[in-house]
Formats: structure tokens, sequence, C-alpha cells
């Protein structure tokens, strides 16, 4: 499954999991669930993306965005 980091801002997709890591949990309180729809916002100079999920806004480092899959 393709990365979040993978999309271009504009593009809205639907969660499809997160590979585990140390920081998995909290992203899951964030609500980055599967089934979620998530849109990137922007993207940032080092890489980072802003994205929003449901009424939240969220800036992701690079290393994170690229453990969300989505489908």
């Amino acid at each position: 499954m393709p990365s979040l980091l993978d999309c271009p801002p504009g593009t809205t997709v639907r969660m499809a999991g997160i590979e585990q890591s140390s920081g998995a949990r909290r992203l899951l309180e964030f609500g980055f669930v599967p089934g979620a729809e998530v849109t990137v916002i922007a993207r940032g100079a080092t890489g980072g993306l802003l994205v929003g999920i449901g009424d939240a806004r969220v800036a992701l480092d690079s290393r994170t965005a690229s453990r969300l899959r989505h489908l």
C-alpha cells in the first residue's frame, strides 16, 4: 500500500493502517484509523506534511508520514 508521504497537496485518501512504531498509538489517538479520510493540505520545505483529518489539522514529519498507509 502507498504511504501518505507520496500524496501531493489537495489529495484526499482513505487510511488503511499504520506501520508499527513507537508513535503508532499516538497517531491512532489523533484519528489516523483504518477507514478515516485524510486530506493532504500542504507539504513543508523539509518534506513534512500538513494534513486534515476530521476537523483537525496535524503536522507530520516525513518519517511519520511515510508510516501511514492509504488505500
